[in-house]
């Protein structure tokens, strides 16, 4: 699975520890999804420049599955939800994106700097 977009200028990689207050099964609980059938094991979201954001759960459908192979699906959401309700699934998120073209991909940050902009912002 890879996130995508409309000409996928910055490609990346994200990780996230779980919530210590909710699950993604709550979560699927919560929304009438029967999670006998639909055991989650991941998540998606989509945002854009307008104030939107489209998540979705990703999940193995135990019925569909074979002993062989699990059958995967992305469960969306008719009624919208917030960036907070998306998010408190999630301890920790962090995305890391860089140029599609350079191989950025594989390279690893030589040193952190930080700029004390404080003031400008301020002006």
């Amino acid at each position: 699975m890879k996130a995508s977009t409309q000409y996928n200028d910055f490609v990346g990689t994200t990780a996230a520890d779980i919530s210590d207050h909710s699950n993604l099964t709550d979560f699927l609980n919560g929304r009438g999804v029967d999670t006998e059938r639909y055991e989650p094991i991941g998540a998606s979201f989509y945002h854009g420049y307008v104030d939107f954001i489209s998540g979705s759960i990703i999940c193995i459908d135990r019925q569909e599955s074979t002993d062989n192979e699990p059958y995967i699906v992305k469960i969306h959401f008719e009624a919208e939800f917030t960036h907070e309700e998306f998010f408190s699934l999630f301890k920790r998120f962090n995305a890391v994106v860089t140029k599609k073209y350079g191989g950025y991909q594989d390279r690893e940050i030589d040193e952190e700097i930080i700029i004390d902009d404080r003031e400008q912002l301020e002006e």
